[in-house]
């Protein structure tokens, strides 16, 4: 039985930093780069979100922490020192802090865990990233203000589903018949005089238009500068990335997928914020206060098989331009590695009544989105690319079929293997214990 009293007041505090490298460094993303980046099309930022709610003198006092940041991803390494500095200076428990990534290509590499194909990380680069972090969190902090929350959704067709079979095999081509998710989420933080002091939007698309050797956001950057432009009051616009795994940008020619430009960043970035813009001029849903709460857990995900040394020393003596040689090697020189099971981390946070965010630290296909999309009755926004990274998390179907995402990109992100079918069973389950959690811990105020 649901108690009735006062309302829970939530407080927002909002800052951006840039992020930019300061000197050339690797990009991360795409196999064909190997030299540092040639130039900087548009500057990567930072968006803290600092939530604050409760008394401290009734007991009822909580904190949550959103990062969204134009990077690929953070590195799962870095984020055990973090947790620990983010709850020293700010009482943050590691179930209330989600440091997601847009996961443009057009940035750094912050984990040294992956194959050299994926973008060496430079240690001064991700030193001054966390630096900047840091600051801005705590700007965002000193920032903080009453708000209320409204919810609008829409759609977008800007993303199709990448995984097609062709002459017997899955290949990374257009599939315009699988599975995609075009909702758009839009919430609206309002100030106590009506102003918006903040937007996200939840989409769905991998940030890969282009694979210039160039500093850019891809086009969540292009949209969130348009919406902030359109606001005109200084509201802040973060892009946050559902799960993209098998999806990617529509640049569709002779039925295969072609090299995009500069120009279909800015159009996708339009076409994102036009759809964005017509959410926010429309009636959306004011969503009541809850009072924040967090939850967080870890699933084992079961692989398929722990490589002996000797293969591996086998690989190891294959060319040195073929994956499996990076592959090798790097699991050569960390035995600890070769383990059975990976762990999943999720967490979600609750930041209102029917609006939680539930963070993963793994690129997520699109089936998980959905999945939990549909259990939370549309009260969650997925968030893979958070607070570290393991690699690609595909369905049991999807193991089955092969292809990129569930058997080849093991080698780049340095799995022992390919995981084991029974990995789709244990992240539902773990997201439905998760949501559940937090559902009964709503209900229960």
């Amino acid at each position: 039985m649901k108690r009735e009293g006062k309302k829970p007041e939530l407080r927002l505090g909002i800052a951006t930093v840039d992020i930019t490298p300061r000197h050339p460094v690797p990009l991360a993303g795409f196999a064909h780069r190997r030299s540092v980046f040639e130039a900087v099309d548009r500057p990567l930022l930072l968006k803290a979100w600092a939530f604050e709610s409760g008394d401290p003198a009734e007991g009822t006092h909580a904190r949550a922490l959103l990062v969204q940041a134009d990077l690929i991803w953070w590195g799962s390494e870095r984020m055990p020192s973090l947790l620990r500095e983010l709850n020293g200076r700010w009482g943050l428990p590691a179930s209330s802090v989600v440091l997601h990534a847009t996961h443009t290509h057009g940035g750094p590499q912050t984990s040294d865990r992956f194959a050299p194909s994926l973008g060496l990380p430079d240690e001064e680069y991700v030193r001054e990233l966390e630096a900047r972090l840091l600051a801005c969190v705590g700007e965002a902090f000193d920032r903080l203000e009453p708000v209320t929350i409204e919810r609008g959704r829409g759609t977008c067709a800007i993303g199709v589903h990448r995984r097609l079979r062709v002459d017997g095999r899955i290949a990374m081509a257009p599939n315009p018949d699988g599975p995609c998710d075009r909702e758009v989420v839009v919430v609206r933080f309002r100030r106590g005089g009506g102003a918006t002091a903040g937007v996200w939007m939840h989409y769905a698309c991998h940030p890969t238009t282009t694979g210039d050797n160039v500093v850019h956001p891809e086009f969540p950057g292009v949209a969130m500068t348009l919406v902030e432009q359109w606001l005109g009051d200084k509201g802040t616009v973060s892009f946050l990335q559902g799960c993209c795994g098998d999806v990617r940008p529509a640049l569709v020619r002779d039925e295969a997928f072609r090299k995009g430009e500069r120009s279909d960043v800015l159009a996708l970035g339009r076409t994102l914020a036009d759809e964005v813009i017509r959410i926010l001029e429309g009636p959306m849903e004011r969503l009541e206060p809850a009072g924040l709460a967090s939850g967080r857990l870890a699933a084992a995900l079961p692989l398929e098989v722990v490589p002996t040394a000797e293969r591996l020393r086998e690989a190891s003596a294959a060319a040195e331009a073929d994956i499996r040689w990076e592959w090798a090697r790097l699991l050569l020189s960390r035995p600890e590695r070769l383990v059975p099971t990976v762990p999943l981390e999720l967490n979600a946070v609750c930041i209102a009544r029917g609006l939680t965010l539930l963070a993963m630290n793994a690129e997520m296909v699109g089936a998980y989105g959905a999945f939990a999309k549909s259990y939370a009755q549309g009260a969650a926004l997925p968030l893979p690319y958070s607070n570290g990274m393991i690699g690609y998390v595909p369905t049991e179907e999807q193991l089955a079929e092969g292809g990129y995402e569930p058997a080849e990109s093991a080698y780049y992100f340095a799995l022992p293997s390919p995981f084991a079918p029974s990995v789709e069973a244990r992240v539902l389950g773990a997201m439905k214990r998760l949501l559940d959690q937090l559902h009964d811990r709503e209900e229960r105020k």
